[in-house]
């Protein structure tokens, strides 16, 4: 099969999945707004979208019993917990594509790496010296932002002192992880009983808390790392290659590592702020597009994004289903993610031992 060939078949292929993947997108928003202690469900919220959709291009349509109603629980309380979710969750796709590609690491993302541990540690300890912060979202998303890049520095640079192996890349991460885990549980624990607020909730990752307020970091975060993962893109497949490939190329790997880390750590410092810990999504994610699509990050970055939405999306409607089954509010997304990333870890560990 000729390159041109192989390359139109990955292009239709792209274009199928990203198709498909938006089709369900929508009908998983959808179900996500039908989800909530009123009574109002999926055929409502259909009907609600039928109609505002027609009364944009100027065609009357009946509105649904309970217009009002409708409009205000639907658009006021349930879209933007919805729409936090999917932006978390198309900016940790992301962010675990750039992780995989700059340590060359099929097993790294941000949670395993330590990013959301010290990012949530820097939050709680910045609130806790100047309380001023927790009432200031834009303080907050930079301080998580600096904590993330703290983060994946002390993994590299640990990971380095081992040997800088692909192993001892992920058994770092463990180790920051699981030490700023610890200092992150404390401090979050004090955090709450000193302010009075659920923050102990982050630990584990929730959208419960979400404000329409936190709309618009998430969207200006995702745009600008989006933006420049496709820049990279190019560079990132070439370094896929090695370093010395990469700089025949004219990338120089040094700067693509460390501009990749950055934009990485602002999706992933930007999520914990405003929705705490949310592991897995950064490692699934990113292996279902390449699955689907192949290495090319020109076209595995934007289908990351979408199934990253869908994926995380889906895990908070099962949160919200065993809250309302249980009658217990509140069961965190990120327990959720755990339970599913977790044995998908353990089998591509396996997998990838085996292999060496």
């Amino acid at each position: 099969m000729s390159i041109r060939r192989l390359y139109r078949l990955r292009i239709k292929r792209f274009l199928f999945s990203l198709i498909f993947s938006l089709i369900l997108l929508f009908l998983i928003v959808v179900l996500s707004l039908s989800i909530g202690s009123s009574e109002y469900g999926f055929l409502d919220v259909l009907r609600l979208f039928h109609h505002d959709f027609l009364s944009v291009f100027g065609i009357n349509s009946s509105r649904p019993e309970g217009y009002d109603r409708i409009a205000l629980i639907v658009y006021s309380i349930r879209f933007p917990r919805t729409l936090v979710a999917l932006l978390a969750g198309a900016g940790l796709g992301i962010a675990g594509v750039l992780i995989q590609a700059i340590t060359r690491n099929p097993l790294a993302e941000p949670f395993l790496l330590g990013l959301s541990s010290t990012s949530l540690t820097v939050v709680g300890a910045s609130i806790l010296l100047v309380p001023g912060l927790l009432y200031v979202r834009a303080y907050i998303v930079l301080v998580a932002f600096l904590g993330a890049l703290l983060g994946f520095s002390l993994t590299m640079s640990l990971s380095e002192l081992a040997g800088g192996s692909a192993l001892t890349l992920i058994l770092a991460g463990i180790a920051v992880s699981s030490a700023f885990s610890g200092l992150a549980h404390i401090i979050a624990f004090l955090v709450q009983v000193k302010f009075n607020t659920p923050f102990l909730i982050l630990l584990l990752g929730s959208f419960s808390n979400v404000l329409k307020s936190d709309i618009f970091p998430m969207i200006i975060s995702l745009l600008i790392g989006f933006t420049a993962s496709i820049i990279l893109s190019k560079a990132l497949n070439a370094i896929l290659y090695g370093d010395e490939y990469a700089s025949q190329l004219g990338y120089n790997p040094r700067h693509i590592r460390r501009l990749s880390a950055l934009f990485s750590a602002l999706l992933t410092g930007v999520t914990v702020a405003i929705a705490g810990i949310i592991g897995f999504v950064g490692l699934v994610v990113p292996h279902i597009a390449r699955f689907l699509v192949g290495s090319d990050h020109r076209i595995v970055v934007p289908l990351s994004a979408v199934i990253g939405g869908l994926v995380l999306l889906l895990a908070d409607i099962i949160a919200r289903i065993l809250s309302y089954s249980t009658g217990i509010s509140g069961i965190p997304v990120g327990a959720i993610t755990s339970m599913i990333g977790a044995p998908f870890f353990a089998y591509l560990l396996v997998k990838r031992m085996r292999g060496t």
